[in-house]
């Protein structure tokens, strides 16, 4: 499973202008919602907001994963965002900090949980090196990030 067939340049949002989790959280879901013409995005919203309050998505890294699975897709919809500055996942000094955000949604259908759990896999390793993460997050043109991730998922597959 390839990230980049989840994503475009065009699906990746950077500068994020929100500064703090929730206002992430709103920002990618309403361009999310904007770009891909899926109505109710309250609703979206709400699914990533019971999501994350059962467990953070925000990894050591310094990536965040919201997702949720919602009725409203029939397969992976996804948006990444850039916040070069971080966002803390608390107002905890002790909490963890994100500077890539990748939120998606996949369909509650059964059969489709699988693709679910594989991108949270291939996230989580495009994403694994915190050298790669500062080198996207100070990036500032989606081109340049689409690029730099794809670069990225051809030195996985050669490992």
């Amino acid at each position: 499973m390839q990230l980049s067939h989840y994503m475009t340049p065009e699906s990746i949002v950077v500068p994020l202008k929100a500064t703090t989790k929730l206002e992430v959280l709103e920002e990618l879901v309403t361009e999310l919602s904007k770009r891909t013409g899926i109505a109710n995005p309250k609703s979206l919203l709400h699914a990533i907001e019971e999501r994350e309050a059962c467990s953070s998505t925000f990894l050591p890294m310094g990536v965040a994963v919201p997702h949720a699975r919602v009725p409203e897709v029939s397969d992976i919809t996804m948006i990444a965002g850039i916040a070069p500055e971080g966002i803390m996942d608390a107002g905890d000094p002790s909490s963890l900090t994100a500077h890539v955000f990748c939120l998606f949604f996949s369909s509650t259908e059964e059969k489709e949980f699988g693709k679910h759990l594989k991108l949270l896999a291939r996230i989580a390793a495009v994403f694994s090196d915190p050298d790669f993460v500062a080198k996207i997050s100070h990036m500032t043109k989606p081109d340049q990030i689409f690029s730099a991730i794809q670069k990225r998922e051809r030195q996985i597959e050669k490992e």
